[in-house]
């Protein structure tokens, strides 16, 4: 399967931040595979699963939540919000866990992120 056929398979309520989409498709398709059945896990009780965010100095990522992939190497960062009755994933970013790299550049992406929820949710 080509890797832009990949997303074809994340779930309906799983919406990827155009950046966030870039980085997925960004990784070889072991990778993909791998965040799609973390995508699968997280759609079903998108508030509940991985870790809560919280405010830290340059990274003001509270309401974010975070998981790790790939043995740890990877880690995807989510924001949900209501889409009218069902809970919606916004995928804010995948990237390498070294470096804090997820947080940092999410923490980049917020303001325009958060336009493109208010975008998504109108």
């Amino acid at each position: 399967m080509s890797t832009s056929k990949m997303i074809d398979l994340v779930p309906a309520n799983v919406k990827f931040f155009p950046a966030a989409e870039a980085d997925f498709l960004g990784l070889d398709k072991s990778r993909q595979i791998k965040v799609i059945k973390a995508l699968q896990k997280i759609s079903r009780a998108p508030s509940a699963f991985g870790k809560e965010l919280e405010n830290q100095a340059g990274r003001p990522l509270a309401g974010y939540r975070s998981v790790y992939v790939d043995n740890r190497s990877l880690r995807i960062i989510w924001k949900v919000t209501e889409l009218q009755v069902i809970e919606v994933v916004i995928i804010a970013g995948i990237a390498e866990r070294e470096g804090m790299l997820a947080y940092k550049l999410v923490s980049r992406r917020r303001e325009e992120l958060e336009k493109f929820i208010e975008e998504l949710v109108k």
